[in-house]
């Protein structure tokens, strides 16, 4: 239960005057405790709430008649602690005991999946804490190349933080980076401030307009893919085919990424916004609806929606039914077709 200030105030006196009356007591050797009232010119019901106090620390001890004297601390503390001790000691055992335990079923569970999941070429991570802790250590063995698509929009200034805590370390052991973003995260600060450090320190970021899954792979060895859309599970797929398979993927959205600056320039902001509104176009074309537009875009919906308002306005639509004409009627999106497939043809 929370004090409120006068209960703390109150708490603080009371301890200064146990304070004041331990120091009496220490200097003066012995004293009755009317003594130290008159000394103090303290009231008798305040001398006595100072003297329980100390008993309470086990500080205070009878003497001969009326008079008391004080221990040392050090001399009292054996006596104070020991029922503390004893439960923590008797909790310890208990832990120990508790690990024992979990340690048998997690040796059993290992034992389990081993066989299975070797054979198949992946491992399944279970929470958070597992999923960082196997990333952690993946980037910590890394000794040539990380790619990583990170989907969304800006990611939160902690993750962040908490990346450049492994990142760092790959980079200035000459580790080659590759990270691939959605236009959207070129908008948020402290994302821009993380591809700043990256880039100086040797990594190449880009950026693309739809984003893929995340997808980590160290050394082309292991990867790590989500295995469900809240990313509370992942697999760590270590069977080479599959590796090579998402390093391709991969490949394929750099080249079609853009270069990720850390500062963003006119010209540039106006080819994104573009680009994304394109996507936008090509994502009602199909009939998706503006919360699933925006999570394929990684933006937010109100965000995507301001776009789709654009988009009405440049096609001078009043309904979704009626953009959907003129879109089709535009040819727009044939000729989007067109320019991939020209594209596919150059490279």
């Amino acid at each position: 239960m929370r004090k409120d200030h006068a209960d703390e105030a109150g708490l603080d006196e009371a301890a200064d005057d146990s304070v004041a009356l331990y120091q009496l007591i220490a200097r003066q050797g012995a004293l009755r405790l009317s003594q130290a009232g008159g000394l103090l010119d303290w009231s008798e019901e305040r001398v006595a709430t100072a003297a329980e106090r100390l008993r309470e620390f086990q500080l205070l001890v009878p003497l001969r008649g009326e008079d008391f004297g004080v221990v040392t601390p050090r001399s009292a503390a054996p006596r104070l602690l020991a029922p503390l001790d004893q439960q923590i000691e008797s909790l310890e055992r208990e832990a120990l005991g508790l690990r024992a335990d979990l340690g048998r079923y997690q040796r059993t569970y290992d034992e389990a999946v081993r066989g299975t999941e070797d054979h198949r070429g992946f491992s399944t991570l279970i929470g958070f804490d597992a999923i960082n802790a196997e990333l952690e250590a993946a980037a910590a063995r890394c000794e040539e190349e990380v790619l990583t698509v990170q989907p969304g929009g800006g990611r939160r200034a902690e993750s962040l933080a908490a990346a450049w805590e492994s990142t760092r370390p790959m980079l200035e052991r000459g580790v080659r980076m590759r990270t691939i973003y959605q236009h959207s995260a070129r908008f948020h600060p402290p994302t821009r401030r993380y591809v700043k450090q990256v880039t100086e320190h040797g990594g190449a970021v880009r950026s693309i307009n739809e984003g893929a899954e995340r997808l980590i792979i160290f050394d082309r060895e292991i990867a790590f893919i989500p295995a469900r859309s809240d990313r509370e599970i992942a697999l760590a797929i270590h069977e080479p085919a599959i590796i090579e398979f998402l390093a391709g993927v991969f490949e394929r959205y750099w080249s079609l990424a853009t270069p990720f600056a850390a500062r963003n320039r006119a010209p540039e902001v106006r080819t994104l916004l573009s680009d994304v509104r394109m996507s936008i176009i090509k994502l009602l074309a199909e009939g998706e609806t503006d919360g699933a537009v925006a999570r394929r875009l990684g933006v937010s919906v109100r965000t995507c929606r301001a776009h789709i308002s654009k988009i009405y306005e440049e096609f001078g639509a009043h309904s979704r039914c009626q953009l959907g004409v003129l879109i089709a009627q535009s040819g727009i999106l044939d000729a989007e077709a067109q320019d991939v497939r020209a594209a596919d043809h150059d490279g």
